[in-house]
């Protein structure tokens, strides 16, 4: 897995500490803790809770618990608000001077925000022992950092815009999803579905990034990737033009989507598509690890598509971990932790749970399902890019702002106060 020079991720502006309801790709269900004998301990603190994401957490700490016979492991997992509540508690503990020993971020804007406050250890000694960085593609690498340092280690990459289907609901609508239509092509094709009498975009948005991720989807696909990166380095602005089409196209969108949408979570709309709820449900390929831990079968019950545009582009999502930068409980266990994580095979076997790819380009990936070989593939000759959704393209204060105007956009449809938010944001917060 490599990629050429193709992610510019902007770290531009000083993001809040407290990282507040920023997006992410948790569920409600509560994850057990996982702990052994022995005195040695370690506390991790992430937001993945949801089957796919308990299976695959677990498989980091049976890892960890390998590599240090008799660690005790507290997995202190926090469920709901997309992650948000998650950050809430950490930010509260981090604030008080007693962290985890540690947590689950997103590279680049969000880590930044870790790194501005203080809060985050540089590793990038353990980075060098190992020679992490000539494992991985450099742009990987690079979104670890902050100012030429690394303060996180990457387990593995997402992709934010993928379009589930569910082959029986498009089949019998006569329909078939083109990614080269672009925009224009799928919203004919969810009408044509609609007509036909179902229901053609399961949404779950309890959770905002779910919203969020489907309207920066549909952003890129209008103004391609160059110009989503520019957004966050003040070339170009969220009045153009075609950041205004690809609202009046979420606009369209939200009116398809299932009525109830704002009162569920995102996996369980990925759960009523492979029932055959509706057509199709744009979501992070967690859907993927979520959708085969229910028992769904990719080909049969929901396959996939990116999500259409005039080019295609790979939206970066990445997941690691950090640790503190001081009052760390357990240093020890932590940095085994890290090390751990940046095991090939453990890699692999992660991403076979999650739905992810591996970060580590040495990492076996032959063995990972169909569609995270299509993945795989894509993330080397995609434009890559980065989510706004997930605090990644920009630091958190501004995927805040980003969350909060399309909360209200859901409620107003007002195209002219979404944009004129965001300018000002980008003329405030950008810098």
């Amino acid at each position: 897995m490599r990629s050429s020079n193709k992610l510019k991720i902007s770290l531009a502006a000083t993001a809040a500490v407290s990282l507040i309801a920023v997006t992410g790709c948790a569920a409600n269900t509560p994850a057990g803790s996982s702990s052994g004998g022995g005195t040695d301990k370690l506390e991790i603190t992430s937001w993945w809770t949801s089957g796919s994401e308990a299976d695959a957490l677990n498989v980091l700490i049976d890892g960890v618990k390998k590599a240090s016979p008799g660690l005790s492991v507290d997995n202190a997992a926090v469920s709901g608000g997309g992650g948000s509540n998650a950050r809430q508690a950490l930010a509260a503990r981090l604030q008080a001077g007693s962290p985890p020993d540690t947590w689950q971020v997103h590279p680049a804007g969000q880590l930044k925000s870790y790194v501005d406050g203080g809060q985050a250890a540089d590793v990038t000694a353990l980075w060098t022992e190992g020679n992490w960085a000539a494992q991985m593609p450099k742009d990987v690498a690079e979104a670890q950092q902050v100012n030429g340092k690394y303060y996180t280690v990457p387990i593995g990459v997402h992709r934010g815009n993928v379009l589930w289907t569910n082959p029986s609901v498009l089949a019998r609508a006569n329909v078939k999803i083109d990614p080269a239509a672009g925009v224009d092509g799928l919203i004919a094709s969810l009408k044509q579905v609609q007509a036909s009498g179902a229901t053609p975009v399961c949404l779950g948005d309890k959770d905002i990034f779910a919203s969020s991720e489907l309207l920066e989807s549909l952003i890129m696909s209008r103004t391609g990737a160059d110009n989503w990166k520019k957004l966050f380095t003040n070339q170009y602005s969220f009045d153009a033009p075609e950041v205004k089409q690809a609202l009046e196209d979420y606009k369209t969108i939200l009116s398809l989507a299932n009525k109830d949408h704002s009162a569920i979570t995102w996996d369980e709309a990925a759960k009523n598509l492979a029932s055959g709820s509706c057509a199709v449900n744009l979501m992070g390929d967690w859907a993927y690890g979520e959708l085969v831990n229910a028992g769904k079968k990719p080909g049969t019950d929901f396959s996939w598509v990116a999500f259409p545009g005039k080019e295609d582009i790979f939206d970066y999502v990445g997941d690691g971990f950090s640790i503190p930068a001081s009052n760390i409980p357990h240093a020890d266990a932590a940095k085994t932790w890290l090390k751990t994580l940046m095991d090939p095979k453990i890699q692999t076997a992660f991403a076979a749970k999650k739905g992810s790819i591996p970060a580590l380009s040495t990492a076996d990936i032959s063995g990972l399902s169909e569609y995270q070989q299509s993945a795989a593939k894509s993330f080397k000759s995609a434009a890559v890019v980065s989510s706004l959704a997930q605090a990644q393209a920009a630091p958190a204060e501004f995927a805040q702002t980003y969350a909060d105007a399309v909360s209200t956009f859901n409620g107003s449809g007002n195209v002219a106060a979404f944009t004129a938010s965001m300018t000002q944001a980008q003329k405030s917060q950008l810098k």
